[in-house]
């Protein structure tokens, strides 16, 4: 999966906010999320991030939308 900063796309491709933390609960970083991946899912693996290089999804919850955009609290398991 590949997230999106503020600089790579256009609003109106954002479909998700992930609001990521460290399972340690350090905060990680904001990643902003196209229609087909908008969701999270429990195992899937993130690469290429600024704090790390893969993180594995561990345990998400939805959060209130904001203007449209559905956001969500991802803790992730930092694998590299």
């Amino acid at each position: 999966m590949v997230g999106m900063t503020g600089s790579e796309c256009n609003s109106k491709d954002i479909a998700a906010s992930w609001f990521v933390k460290s399972e340690g609960g350090e905060p990680l970083g904001q990643i902003y999320r196209g229609e087909e991946a908008a969701v999270p899912s429990l195992g899937s693996v993130l690469t290429a991030e600024a704090k790390w290089r893969s993180a594995e999804v561990v345990s998400f919850r939805e959060l209130g939308p904001t203007c449209s955009i559905r956001r969500f609290a991802v803790v992730v398991r930092v694998l590299e």
